[in-house]
């Protein structure tokens, strides 16, 4: 008998020690971004017994950058900040000359919901451009609800006078002379078949401070109703997934697919010190949600082992299934149209004296606004239709104390672009940016659009000069717009969806095919580009979408 017991406790010991070791969470979302944050904070609020780890590559972030990602007029100093925002250029461009553009994405709680221009620009289709989407039950009676709870979580508004700026109401009637009138329409833009000028919902409440997804869904959920379930880590990132063999929830495997064990990760800071990372790998009982953006997480997927085999060897990579992660992106090209006025005073919002001084800053801390929280563009407008072409309006000067007026067209993009692992030995290096070929102007069709919104955006920002005293625009009057002009001016309007876009690489639940509990929400997602308007207002609504369904999937496990 003693002979056995002791058999027995040595069989439950070797058990025991061969055991997985327990999970670090229930869920694991990957990205603290816009649809990450979103993702969150619904998840860990709907269902209190389930664990949710979210994990943000960058650190928390300090009192300097604090104001940079708050103070709306000060959001260009963002971009150029590593620690707040990530900028890397593309590869070369055919259509732009051969040129690489600037690329730049948040890289801190919130993502690029804290380093963007906050507009909220629901498409122009009335949400008929995310029911063809193919996401399993987005029809666009739904999408309408997700964007509206999203609008109100945020508190989206047209900026009162105070944080608008002072020559807006004038840039109105200007565009009204014009031939552009005034459109009103309390979705947040224009709709799809009217040509005009309106002012645009911002994600800035009412004392000119930013509104970004950590400030509007995690902050209040981590000290509230997910103080116990859930864990937010900063300056930790993801190198790959964890894959494995896919057991469904009797414990029996799924045949024909993976899935996600967890991920690996490793401390930001370790870039650039001459080191190779310390790895963490941490577990997930349910599963993984990537949110990790347009240049996050097809970069991920591939060094996973998701993508095409090919590449993947040739990357080092060991191949597990094979998908086109990375390909089918779209990117926005701008062409910009600027202009010199001195005809009315020097506004507030560029006052470089009155920026600096530090009575502004604690105006705005106080909470009383002033130029420190006054938007970059308030008003946005299309001259063509049909096509998607869309202008912003913006007067605060990217040198303070030059009055300036900014502006320039924004078209969908047809050409599409490819997303790749870098090439050599920092290929899977996940604290290298991916090689993006954004293609921009790739085709006669692109070309063609863009043009067109330019010349007429040209003569509509001439038409400005009566009201402002334009004393120069670029290009002038008596400049042709030609294409060749187009090609070596435009650049990347900052704008960038698929890689893991649904149809190519994803079910229509967002789930990655081939991988039984892999699912990616993000800009990556999105099979086009939301017309007429930043892709960020349909991410937050695919995050709402999304968050539903989760709910109703975890719930009970």
């Amino acid at each position: 008998m003693a002979a056995l017991a002791a058999a027995v406790t040595t069989a439950l010991l070797v058990a025991a020690t061969h055991a997985s070791p327990p999970p670090d969470a229930d869920v694991i979302i990957i990205g603290g971004g816009t649809a990450g944050c979103v993702l969150a904070a619904r998840l860990c609020a709907a269902l209190p017994r389930v664990r949710v780890l979210l994990l943000e590559r960058g650190a928390p972030r300090n009192a300097t950058e604090e104001l940079l990602v708050r103070s709306p007029r000060l959001v260009a100093g963002s971009w150029s900040t590593p620690s707040v925002a990530a900028a890397f250029p593309s590869a070369a461009n055919a259509g732009l000359r051969g040129r690489p553009v600037a690329l730049v994405t948040g890289a801190t709680l919130g993502g690029s919901s804290a380093v963007n221009a906050a507009q909220w620009s629901e498409p122009a289709d009335d949400g008929a451009g995310a029911a063809a989407w193919g996401v399993a039950h987005l029809t666009a009676t739904v999408a309408a609800r997700a964007y509206a709870r999203a609008a109100a979580t945020l508190g989206v508004r047209v900026p009162p006078r105070g944080l608008r700026h002072e020559y807006l109401t004038d840039w109105v009637a200007a565009a009204a002379a014009a031939g552009l009138p005034r459109v009103t329409d309390a979705g947040g833009g224009a709709p799809q078949s009217r040509r005009g000028v309106w002012l645009q919902r911002l994600a800035i409440d009412g004392r000119g401070r930013r509104v970004d997804a950590g400030r509007a869904y995690v902050a209040p959920a981590a000290r509230g109703a997910c103080a116990r379930n859930l864990v937010v880590r900063q300056g930790v990132t993801v190198a790959r997934v964890v894959l494995a063999p896919h057991h469904g929830r009797g414990g029996g495997r799924r045949g024909g697919l993976v899935g996600v064990v967890g991920v690996e990760v490793v401390p930001t800071a370790s870039a650039g010190d001459g080191r190779p990372p310390r790895t963490t790998t941490l577990r997930a009982r349910l599963g993984v949600i990537t949110a990790a953006g347009p240049y996050g997480s097809a970069p991920l997927l591939l060094r996973s082992g998701i993508g095409r085999p090919q590449a993947l060897r040739s990357a080092g990579v060991r191949p597990v299934v094979d998908l086109p992660v990375g390909e089918g992106l779209l990117a926005r090209s701008v062409g910009r149209v600027v202009g010199a006025y001195d005809g009315v005073p020097l506004a507030a919002v560029n006052n470089a004296t009155l920026l600096a001084d530090p009575a502004t800053l604690r105006r705005w801390r106080a909470g009383r606004g002033g130029p420190l929280g006054a938007a970059l563009s308030v008003g946005l407008g299309r001259v063509t239709t049909g096509e998607g072409a869309y202008f912003p309006a913006g007067f605060a000067s990217s040198v303070p104390g030059k009055p300036e007026y900014n502006s320039g067209c924004l078209a969908n993009p047809t050409s599409r672009g490819r997303l790749s692992l870098p090439v050599g030995a920092a290929a899977t290096d996940p604290l290298t940016p991916p090689r993006v070929e954004t293609n921009l102007l790739g085709n006669r069709r692109d070309m063609a659009t863009l043009l067109a919104c330019m010349r007429k955006l040209q003569a509509v920002v001439e038409g400005f000069r009566p009201a402002f005293g334009m004393t120069e625009t670029v290009p002038g009057a008596d400049t042709r717009l030609t294409e060749e002009l187009v090609r070596r001016t435009a650049t990347s309007g900052a704008h960038l969806v698929g890689g893991c876009s649904v149809g190519r690489v994803l079910e229509a639940t967002l789930r990655v095919k081939g991988v039984g509990n892999l699912w990616v929400v993000d800009a990556s997602a999105l099979p086009a580009m939301p017309r007429s308007a930043g892709p960020m207002a349909s991410v937050y609504m695919l995050a709402e979408h999304a968050s539903e369904a989760f709910i109703r999937q975890f719930r009970g496990q």
